[in-house]
């Protein structure tokens, strides 16, 4: 036929894609406006990104289906055990990355044997949008102020009630993208913010070929792992770099490829390394107390796939065989030789099972799949101890492909997985790693099998791991069964529509204000205390701003706590100390409601603490009196290095506080030689008794080491003396 009917022949097969949206849309995918401070600036509706900031697990959604680079911001609350993937890997975290692969296509250019294409490529450079994003969440930020300041911080998205119908999540991005093979992928990523159910979000994805010709051996491919994200756990303070969790050096497990399995899961786990001496797995810190900060599971599991394309979504069938090909490796050690690969493309011989095939998992796996081995299941120490494994460029992947399909024109394929974040919680994770560094700890109860736990039967420990080592491990692999109930819990949401119980709503308005009568917090919640499930409120606080300090319940009320404006007088502060709070409303779940999970009945579930910005402390201050002689001043000697400082929340590591004040007094500060330092009015609106001085002078320079005069004086002249010590 030749080049030029070749290229004919071509033209004639390549379409555009059938649309079906508005001129108002066409328009905005022309182009997309974006205020900035300086003004105006333009963005491709292929780069616009949305941010999900909701529950456990954070990322960056590109429109384009692409990787990127984000920022998470500001983490809060740390203790919470936020992970946030950077997006800056082709990672499934939010529906990103998708490959898709066929035979015999027809591309611009030529006919392609084999063709494999992501978001992005020689022929769109940066993808295409044929919806654009958006971005919408169901609450916003309650009205927050902090010793009358107001915390101004912006949403993660569009606060619209009006897109969120009888569905039960609290986000929800959708975009649809054009794959160059000619389909059209439509993403829903939804989150939940409802406390048993906020670990995962879900990813909905439906497939649609809209060019006319009829795609062969059709593949969906994707892939993932927790290496490029960061954790809000052990920043502060952060380990040292010797004891740092390395979230590249896993283990990496699928459940779903042997009969009798129940769900399909992939998910990895903190493995030993074994270039480092002594069991690391999970990651203990023996410098902070053994802390474990490598204690969660990142995992993503299918919860439904087309075992078939369909024209009708009646026909459309969950498939538990797929995906059919499941691996995991590093890419570039993956075995190839081309001479043994009719298509001559190594990206589609992993896909479509070649590689599953040469390292298979063992055991009696599903008729008619290709599951690769599982790097726990070797019998050997070392993870990294497999033909795609490495220790030099650790990026493993944990890959799945669904089809083959013959994918015709005008047909449809649904895909919907859930990715999460599970495993041991920070307290519960120092506690084990404390009782592991004393050598006091025992094995969790009621093991599966006494010595390996929930990890693999032929689980092989470290190397030298020691009684205590072990115990530490077992502890670890009850991560294993998290992971399986978010999983079951995830696929129950999926099947009852995305209508399990939803979370309650935050707090329209939060006071907190330090008084000389105690911390008061004032709050107002009219639209929980309507629910007919509503249950009332905690409070959580923590002293300082440590990730090793954890949230205690200081208040915790029943369901007629409804008032029209809500007090709170904490009275049990240390003087000086730096505290956060948290408010969360309380439901309950009723014991027979049938949307619910079945480990859910009954129990109660409460507002996100992540919809409560708190990155700001409050001092709980001393009442005023008016006797001079009862003035003190707070820490003195003040030491620099006296670890009560930190453990008290003082993170800049200066600080005094004069206590016992009177309601107004001026205090003057001098050196030793007479100079004046700074001079500090008291006058407090709160009936406070003690005013807190950040050690700066009048020329916001910090004070040294020295002897320091401290002058008080009331307005009727009345005055007192008091020397200090500041040792730096």
């Amino acid at each position: 036929m030749g080049n030029k009917g070749a290229k004919a022949l071509v033209q004639q097969k390549i379409k555009y894609p059938r649309q079906s949206v508005s001129r108002k849309v066409l328009a905005a995918l022309f182009i997309v406006v974006v205020a900035t401070r300086n003004g105006w600036s333009q963005t491709k509706p292929e780069l616009v990104t949305a941010m999900i900031k909701l529950g456990h697990v954070w990322g960056g959604v590109k429109a384009n289906g692409d990787k990127g680079t984000f920022s998470y911001g500001s983490f809060f609350p740390n203790d919470y055990d936020i992970v946030f993937n950077r997006g800056q890997d082709l990672d499934a975290w939010a529906g990103s990355g998708l490959r898709l692969a066929a035979t015999n296509w027809y591309g611009p250019d030529s006919l392609h044997k084999v063709a494999v294409y992501g978001p992005t490529n020689e022929y769109q450079s940066d993808g295409r949008v044929v919806r654009s994003l958006t971005n919408y969440v169901r609450h916003n930020y309650p009205l927050q102020t902090i010793d009358f300041k107001t915390v101004d911080m912006p949403l993660f998205g569009t606060y619209d009630r009006s897109q969120f119908g009888a569905e039960t999540y609290d986000q929800i991005v959708e975009v649809t993208s054009y794959n160059v093979l000619g389909v059209n992928i439509h993403r829903k990523i939804l989150a939940w913010s409802q406390n048993l159910n906020d670990d995962y979000l879900i990813v909905d994805l439906e497939f649609e070929n809209v060019g006319d010709s009829t795609l062969t051996d059709f593949y969906i491919n994707m892939q993932s792992n927790g290496a490029n994200t960061f954790r809000s756990y052990a920043l502060y303070p952060a380990p040292p770099s010797s004891e740092a969790f390395k979230p590249a050096v896993t283990w990496q497990h699928y459940y779903g490829g042997r009969i009798g399995d129940t769900l399909r899961v992939f998910y990895e786990y903190s493995a030993d390394d074994p270039t480092t001496a002594g069991d690391n797995m999970g990651a203990p810190v023996a410098s902070q107390g053994g802390r474990l900060v490598g204690a969660k599971f990142y995992w993503y599991s299918i919860l439904h796939a087309s075992g078939a394309p369909y024209s009708d979504p009646a026909q459309d069938q969950d498939d538990f065989i797929q995906p059919r090909v499941t691996y995991i490796g590093t890419a570039t050690k993956i075995p190839y030789n081309s001479a043994n690969d009719e298509f001559g493309d190594k990206n589609y011989w992993a896909i479509r099972g070649a590689w599953s095939r040469y390292w298979p998992m063992t055991g009696d796996t599903l008729s008619g799949t290709f599951h690769g081995g599982n790097s726990d299941e070797t019998g050997d120490p070392d993870y990294s101890n497999y033909p795609a494994g490495t220790k030099s460029s650790t990026n493993s992947k944990m890959t799945c492909s669904f089809g083959p399909y013959t994918f015709r024109a005008g047909q449809k394929i649904h895909i919907v997985y859930a990715t999460g974040y599970s495993g041991l919680g920070p307290e519960t994770a120092a506690t084990v790693g404390k009782k592991w560094l004393a050598g006091t700890l025992t094995d969790p109860p009621n093991l599966p099998h006494p010595r390996t736990g929930y990890f693999p039967a032929n689980f092989a420990f470290p190397l030298n791991a020691t009684e205590m080592d072990l115990r530490k491990d077992r502890w670890l692999s009850t991560g294993i069964d998290s992971v399986m109930q978010s999983a079951r819990r995830a696929k129950w949401n999926y099947a009852v529509g995305y209508k399990i119980p939803q979370a309650p709503p935050p707090p329209a308005t939060i006071e907190l204000t330090a008084w000389g009568t105690g911390v008061e917090v004032k709050w107002t919640n009219p639209e929980a205390e309507n629910l007919p499930n509503f249950a009332g409120y905690r409070i959580l606080r923590r002293l300082s701003a440590l990730d090793t300090v954890f949230y205690q319940v200081v208040y915790d009320s029943s369901p007629e706590d409804k008032a029209e404006q809500h007090l709170f007088r904490d009275r049990t502060g240390i003087y000086g100390a730096l505290y956060f709070y948290y408010l969360q409303t309380k439901a309950r779940i009723a014991p027979d409601d049938a949307l619910a999970d079945p480990t859910s009945r009954g129990k109660i579930i409460y507002s996100s603490r992540v919809l409560i910005p708190n990155l700001y402390s409050i001092k709980p201050v001393a009442l005023m009196q008016d006797d001079m002689s009862k003035i003190r001043i707070v820490p003195n000697p003040y030491n620099i290095n006296d670890p009560l400082l930190t453990e008290q929340g003082w993170t800049d590591q200066r600080g005094l506080v004069f206590y016992n004040l009177p309601a107004k007094v001026t205090i003057k500060i001098f050196t030793e030689n007479g100079d004046l330092v700074r001079v500090i009015e008291h006058d407090s609106p709160v009936l406070a008794g003690s005013e807190y001085w950040d050690m700066l002078t009048r020329s916001q320079q910090v004070i040294s080491s020295g002897v320091y005069l401290a002058v008080f004086q009331k307005p009727d002249g009345e005055t007192a003396f008091q020397k200090f010590l500041v040792i730096r």
